[in-house]
């Protein structure tokens, strides 16, 4: 079964699995499902340099859905979330099981960021599209229920605007410089912040380390540079760093859900 699309709501949808889909629109009140027990929507804002937000939606409330520029979201039924969730000691997906279970809401991180985009502008077609949708989807799922995982309770207000600001300087540095980056404390002194301050900040905003945020912008600029044809699967690889060919394949393959090589000779075609 392949995604389908609705022209008059601009809806997409493909399955994931038993009594689970990947929906997409323009909005979050288009993107849901009414018949589902939960949903996880992941929303991008209007511009990339603006906080996404993603969600844990236990039922669908009576309240106006926050605006957004492009929302996923993954429709699961009781069983299909039971499922999910069995296997997961954590303390957040307690919080999922509980009966009540509550809106919990989550800085968009920078790979669920990426894997929303991804589905949004999904180049392939047939098999390859399908294979790409449903990694895109358990991407999702897995950022959402790491970072869950990762929060010591459930999470807190947003952090001050200064801070922020630095953060996302401290981004732009790594984005910049990923061929040389600095040293994470040499970071730190640039944008005037503390290690601890820094490492903290940088999974407040973007929900994963700096270190984990900086390997996913190398990751694109070989996912670029093999799209445009500019280099081979070695040449990309040790452009962004990996000395080792099968480490850079399984890198590729983790964050974009194929195999290097394939993605090149696909995007020859």
């Amino acid at each position: 079964m392949t995604d389908r699309t609705s022209p008059s709501s601009t809806l997409s949808q493909h399955p994931l699995g038993p009594g689970t889909t990947l929906r997409w629109a323009p909005s979050l009140a288009i993107a849901t499902d009414p018949a589902a027990a939960a949903h996880f929507a992941f929303l991008l804002p209007a511009t990339r340099t603006a906080p996404g937000v993603m969600q844990f939606l236990p039922a669908l409330g009576t309240s106006a859905p926050p605006a957004c520029a492009f929302c996923v979201c993954i429709a699961l039924d009781a069983a299909a979330l039971r499922d999910l969730l069995a296997g997961d000691a954590t303390p957040g997906a307690a919080l999922l099981r509980a009966p009540a279970a509550p809106v919990l809401s989550l800085p968009l991180t920078a790979a669920a960021r990426f894997a929303a985009e991804s589905i949004q502008s999904c180049p392939f077609a047939g098999s390859f599209r399908a294979m790409a949708l449903t990694a895109r989807g358990h991407d999702l799922l897995l950022e959402f229920l790491t970072a869950l995982a990762n929060s010591a309770s459930p999470p807190a207000g947003p952090i001050t605007r200064a801070l922020a600001d630095r953060i996302h300087a401290a981004a732009d540095i790594l984005k910049r410089r990923f061929e040389q980056p600095p040293a994470l404390s040499a970071l730190a002194r640039e944008v005037g912040l503390s290690e601890t301050t820094l490492k903290r900040g940088f999974r407040q905003v973007f929900g994963t380390t700096p270190f984990a945020y900086l390997r996913a912008r190398r990751l694109e600029h070989a996912h670029a540079l093999l799209a445009a044809g500019e280099a081979t699967v070695l040449e990309a690889a040790a452009m962004v760093g990996y000395s080792n060919p099968s480490n850079f394949a399984a890198a590729f393959r983790l964050q974009f859900g194929v195999n290097p090589k394939a993605f090149q000779l696909t995007a020859r075609r």
